[in-house]
């Protein structure tokens, strides 16, 4: 079983390896991966991507020259380890990398000397985010393979411990066409494995699925439905990852889209439309709009990762920083997560997208509903614990933020995992309304709660040290953030 889906498999009378094929219904993301008959539990993060997506690479920067000159020499070497113990359809693979030159590799960020760093923003409810941890460009449990280790490294010598950050690393891309993308991950990891990691190129957002505050602006629905008075966000700076530049936003939705029995058709713009929500609930936060998705709604691995070091970079020149994420995948991309960890280290906090109920389409009981980077949330909390109604939390730097329906009060029915029986999901850290009205359309959906959430960080931390602590509130007809925090500043 992948998750919830069965699918047969058999033993590769050649290899003797353990052949199966993912259904092609399997849900994406890390599913628990259960052999019948067998005790093991495994897990294998399921890829379903854009077809002919290539593989992206970071390597640590005393690592290439390494990684360029014995690209082809250790494809070929493994290729021919293979020969007589691994399956047709791995050599193939090794066979056709080996016949390519080896990528080519660009600084992620250009080198910036003589900037000191500026310390992080001391949390509300205690400790500063550690500033001394740096994320380790890679971490995993090497594969073994009979002489391996003596194939790829006569010295036998262990790679040493990586301390560069992943904005310090250089990036390449792999052409995969016609090739399993995650074979090519994974046989590359093992290649190289304490020098470089992999990623797809591209992952995407979600779609969107009597109308409350029909024709309203965004900031008269935050003042009536959280009694949000003003706020301004002056000094602070609300990067939006999305597919809005400073001047346009190409993105369309096609189609039409049902908001309360009315159809709406070629709703324009996303990332704009989270920057106009952000603004209305910090009017004097400064919007810096970095396009890292295409009018398709496809969003570029690399260019995520890059925006995100260049939101590092002006940190450590100073001021005040909100990272607004109203877009993610299934797949938990490794780039991604150490570019974020690197920001936060800096104490600038995220909101992040919860990802809404078609994110789950076509799952079956069993399957895990993924979406990255919300399920983080908990891997950046920080600090001492603090009881709250009985419940122990810890302030994030993360924030997994869900729909708050504006009519009912509650839960809205489009997030993640609302109404799809024996899916297994993880839990958001915190709910903002996320319905509005722009331009004579409903934006609806955790992509627009989660500018709600950027702006009130914003507004907080133009007043007060630190993050505020936003608690999950899920009682019914209970505003979802506290007014301590909504209007922290006089």
């Amino acid at each position: 079983n992948v998750g919830g889906q069965t699918t047969g498999y058999r033993l590769d009378p050649a290899s003797g390896w353990l052949a199966f094929q993912v259904p092609k219904a399997a849900a994406a993301g890390p599913q628990t991966l259960t052999l019948r008959g067998a005790p093991q539990h495994l897990r294998l993060n399921v890829l379903t991507v854009p077809p002919g997506t290539d593989a992206l690479i970071y390597v640590r920067p005393d690592a290439a020259k390494t990684v360029q000159a014995e690209y082809t020499r250790r494809l070929q070497a493994l290729s021919e380890t293979c020969a007589k113990n691994c399956p047709a359809e791995v050599q193939t693979v090794l066979k056709r990398l080996g016949t390519q030159p080896s990528p080519t590799l660009t600084p992620i960020t250009p080198p910036v000397k003589g900037q000191g760093v500026t310390p992080g923003l001391a949390a509300r409810v205690a400790v500063t985010p550690p500033q001394v941890i740096r994320a380790p460009l890679i971490n995993l449990n090497t594969l073994k393979a009979a002489n391996l280790t003596q194939l790829l490294n006569p010295a036998a010598r262990p790679p040493a411990a990586p301390a560069d950050s992943i904005c310090s690393a250089l990036a390449g891309t792999v052409p995969t066409t016609g090739l399993p993308l995650g074979q090519v991950l994974t046989l590359l990891e093992l290649l190289f494995a304490g020098d470089l990691q992999t990623d797809p190129t591209w992952s995407g957002h979600p779609t969107q699925s009597d109308a409350p505050y029909r024709g309203e602006k965004p900031s008269t629905v935050l003042q009536k439905v959280l009694k949000f008075r003003s706020g301004s966000g002056k000094g602070v700076t609300i990067h939006i990852l999305d597919t809005a530049t400073s001047t346009s936003d190409p993105f369309l939705m096609n189609g039409d889209i049902n908001y309360y029995n009315q159809l709406y058709g070629n709703r324009p713009y996303h990332g704009r439309a989270i920057g106009e929500i952000a603004q209305a609930a910090a009017s004097g936060a400064q919007l810096n709009y970095r396009q890292v998705c295409e009018k398709d709604g496809t969003c570029s691995t690399l260019k995520t990762v890059q925006a995100l070091c260049a939101v590092a970079a002006e940190a450590r020149r100073g001021g005040r920083h909100v990272v607004n994420l109203s877009v993610g995948g299934p797949n938990p991309t490794r780039g991604l997560e150490l570019a974020l960890r690197e920001v936060a280290a800096l104490g600038v906090p995220t909101a992040a997208s919860y990802g809404n109920r078609d994110d789950c389409a076509r799952l079956v009981a069993g399957d895990r509903c993924n979406h990255y980077p919300a399920d983080w949330t908990r891997a950046f909390e920080f600090g001492p614990a603090v009881t709250l109604a009985s419940r122990i939390l810890r302030p994030t730097m993360l924030l997994s933020v869900a729909g708050w329906d504006i009519a009912s009060g509650q839960l809205a029915t489009y997030n993640r995992g609302v109404g799809n029986p024996g899916i297994l999901s993880e839990a958001p850290s915190v709910q903002a309304p996320g319905e509005f009205w722009l331009g004579g359309y409903p934006y609806f959906g955790t992509s627009f709660a989660a500018p709600v959430v950027s702006g009130i960080l914003a507004n907080w931390m133009s007043c007060q040290p630190g993050v505020p602590l936003l608690p999950l509130i899920t009682t019914p007809g209970q505003a979802p953030l506290a007014a301590s925090v909504v209007n922290a500043c006089p």
